[in-house]
């Protein structure tokens, strides 16, 4: 890849279950730190980091900084990290959301259908080694709500638009959106123009992301990369496997974009 290119992922990592047997994350994770970097990923936005596997994540990779804080009350819990490489950017700024009628509130939820877990967005401005910053939100959207999902993909959107009106850079919005690509959530976040150009899904065409660790046939797709680069590759699939042991229970997505 040339200079200005930048290989962006969105990866739901699967919390810690011990039920997951041979792929709980204790089991999997010396196979993830085998076998991941090989995608020489530049950005990567993680889903379901607990605080053990974020301290993982920090110990293991580096040469990446990882950025994002835990979504309960008390900032532990599950997590979405963004990760950057060290080598290839600058942190210009980091905020986290939670997506409730009160954003700053840690551990809020929407009063309407969520579920149990609050949910958050992590957004950080970076400095690319080119000069050129950018904007970069992951987010987990809820599980069993509709109305919580569509909620919380309207407040991520109206903060992009409005950190886009303070300062115009282009984006990147990388999650789990637990909605298929015929859903109301997905087709709000694809064509968004908030941002001074039309949100465009970069890893359309990818195909099934959760599979359930092999055992979902086909995979459903719920996992995106949308943004206002443009997009200079096909998007991929990450989809190691050994011996019954996979990268997560979703495999990550990954696309090369023109900065």
């Amino acid at each position: 890849m040339d200079k200005n290119s930048i290989r962006v992922f969105t990866y739901n990592l699967r919390v810690d279950v011990p039920s997951d047997g041979a792929n709980s994350f204790s089991n999997r994770r010396e196979f993830i730190k085998e076998a991941f970097p090989a995608y020489k990923p530049d950005l990567v936005g993680f889903q379901e980091a607990a605080p053990r596997m974020r301290g993982w994540l920090m110990e293991n990779f580096p040469e990446y900084e990882v950025c994002g804080m835990g979504r309960e009350a008390d900032l532990q819990g599950e997590s979405n990290p963004i990760a950057f490489r060290r080598d290839a950017f600058d942190l210009v700024g980091l905020e986290q959301f939670w997506l409730s009628d009160t954003p700053h509130a840690p551990g809020s939820r929407f009063s309407t259908d969520q579920s149990l877990c609050p949910r958050i967005c992590t957004s950080v401005v970076l400095r690319h080694k080119t000069g050129r910053l950018l904007r970069f939100y992951n987010t987990h959207l809820d599980h069993e709500g509709p109305t919580a999902q569509a909620q919380g993909l309207s407040l991520i959107l109206s903060r992009m638009a409005g950190d886009y009106a303070r300062r115009p850079l282009p984006v990147v919005l990388t999650g789990d959106f637990n909605a298929e690509p015929d859903s109301l959530v997905y087709q709000s976040a694809r064509g968004f123009s908030g941002c001074g150009q039309l949100l465009a899904d970069a890893s359309q065409g990818v195909g099934g992301t959760f599979h359930n660790f092999g055992r979902l046939s086909p995979p459903t797709q719920i996992d995106y990369i949308f943004t206002t680069l443009p997009r200079r590759e096909v998007p991929f699939l990450a989809v190691d496997e050994s011996n019954g042991v996979f990268l997560s229970d979703h495999y990550p997505v990954g696309v090369d974009l023109n900065l």
